[in-house]
């Protein structure tokens, strides 16, 4: 709040603080007293103005319920009054100079319930106002220009938040997990913003900034928009369906972040990109159906998509990243197209549903864990073109019964089929050079051929159980190998 000009309060005594004089002006550096509830700054010392309120000076003071702040103080340092949990009163002297508020200043302040700040602050620092569970009203003035990360982070309380004519910068994140938050409004004047319906889009309506976490049921995004901004819809879990125009081009990274409610999105034929996590841990998607100019779906763009039944990729589809599709436990229809080449580590771990999967015929190799614990595949269709299957990329899928190299296969890395305990039939390529240690731990595994081609073999690449059939130079190449276990080998 701001005090009126005619109240008049009792300024604490400067033995109450320590301060640093520079450049003929005061740092309040530490408030001494421990059990204060009240505190009323001076607005000098000594003579000297009191211009700025230091790092830390009153964190953590839990009996402290008001601050009166002089007109004098220009800036707020970083945690000054961070973990004050009873502090409910702010109050600022008229005609404060105040321009900046630092990173988490108000951090933890959860008996707060309001705060207005005064004409003239130009800044709100990185997680000023987090942790703020109690505030319901944010008063900022015209002044301000950068509203910085997580700034108002974690406002469980806070329903909407008007944003000033001179903003300019609002940083990712700045209204992190505000559940209640529905509306974020803006001044009409503002040349970088403005708001429909609560949303906050770019002034020239191409890209939706932000989506408040508290909206609900279902949200048209409007037709203008070509681009959904980092974390545009992020944790907005009470939406049910997003409806995105034809003309969209970009989804950021994050764009729908653990949008829990989310069970359909269907992605417009313009779309070209899509950003990491795009989608990550949309735990209610059933369905996805790419548009054809997509060619790439990025690191952990479906992760955790537990409910994820059906993908249909696009044919122009070049690469899956890395963790793309991991703990996607649903899903059990996947077709990969010709034209892809790389398909990243872990690709699609976790994917317990998977019961076939057939690799295309621009693919060199399969990365490690790419198929890790996908416990229900029971069929892998390995193209012609495959040179490496590295290490731990089928472990522990339990249900996979037989394997057949194809023909120029180069290397098996280790760990590859470990725990594959079903498996009962390999077929190596005569062009297999290199199996890596315990490739093959697998127990039902009673016999296996060995090719001549063969270069390398790793420790325990078999279980004791296992006979390894092959020619008299194979033997011999690698009799340090077989002479731990000779009873496995067979020529």
């Amino acid at each position: 709040m701001t005090l009126s000009n005619n109240a008049v309060l009792s300024p604490n005594p400067a033995t109450d603080f320590e301060r640093r004089v520079e450049n003929d002006v005061v740092t309040l550096e530490k408030f001494l007293p421990s059990d204060a509830t009240s505190v009323v700054v001076p607005a000098e010392i000594d003579g000297r103005p009191v211009a700025k309120i230091g790092v830390r000076a009153f964190k953590n003071q839990t009996s402290l319920t008001q601050i009166v702040l002089p007109p004098s103080v220009r800036e707020i340092a970083d945690s000054a009054f961070s973990g004050c949990a009873s502090l409910s009163d702010v109050v600022f002297q008229p005609r404060s100079e105040l321009e900046i508020v630092g990173n988490r200043v108000f951090a933890g302040c959860s008996a707060l319930t309001s705060i207005v700040l005064p004409d003239g602050v130009k800044q709100i620092g990185e997680a000023a106002f987090a942790r703020c569970a109690a505030l319901t009203q944010v008063v900022l003035p015209s002044s301000v220009k950068s509203i910085e990360l997580g700034a108002f982070s974690q406002c469980a309380a806070l329903t909407q938040i008007d944003l000033p004519a001179a903003l300019e910068e609002l940083g990712e994140t700045a209204f992190f997990d505000c559940k209640a938050l529905t509306a974020v409004r803006v001044a009409p004047e503002n040349a970088n913003f403005q708001d429909l319906d609560g949303v906050l889009l770019s002034k020239d309506g191409k890209t939706l900034v932000r989506c408040p976490e508290g909206k609900s049921g279902e949200f048209t995004v409007p037709p203008g928009v070509k681009t959904l901004a980092y974390e545009a819809f992020a944790r907005c879990d009470s939406l049910t369906q997003v409806v995105l125009p034809n003309g969209l081009e970009k989804i950021d990274e994050r764009a729908f972040f653990r949008c829990d409610a989310l069970k359909t999105i269907s992605l417009p034929a313009k779309l070209k990109t899509l950003g990491e996590s795009a989608f990550e841990g949309c735990s209610s998607l059933t369905q996805v159906v790419f548009p054809p100019k997509v060619k790439t779906l990025p690191e952990r763009v479906f992760f955790g998509c537990s409910s994820l039944e059906r993908v249909e990729l696009p044919e122009n589809l070049g690469k899956i990243a890395r963790l793309a599709f991991a703990g996607c436990s649903s899903l059990s229809q996947l077709v990969l197209p010709n034209g892809v080449k790389s398909i990243g580590e872990l690709a699609f771990v976790g994917c317990s549903s998977l019961e076939r999967i057939e690799l295309p015929t621009s693919l060199g190799k399969v990365d490690e864990q790419t198929f890790y614990a996908c416990s229900r595949l029971a069929q892998v269709v390995f193209p012609p073109t495959l040179t490496e299957i590295r290490s731990n990329a089928f472990y522990k899928c339990v249900s996979l019964t037989e394997v057949d190299t194809p023909q120029n296969l180069k290397k098996i890395g280790s760990f590859a089929f470990h725990h594959c305990r079903s498996l009962t039939q390999v077929t190596f390529s005569e062009g297999l050079e290199e199996i890596g240690e315990r490739a093959f731990g697998c127990s039902a595994l009673k016999e296996v051929a060995l090719p001549d081609a063969l270069q390398k073999i790793g420790r325990y690449a078999f279980p004791d159980e296992t006979v390894c059939r092959a020619s008299a130079s194979v033997v011999e190449k690698f009799a340090d190998a077989i002479k731990y276990r000779e009873q496995n080998y067979a020529r």
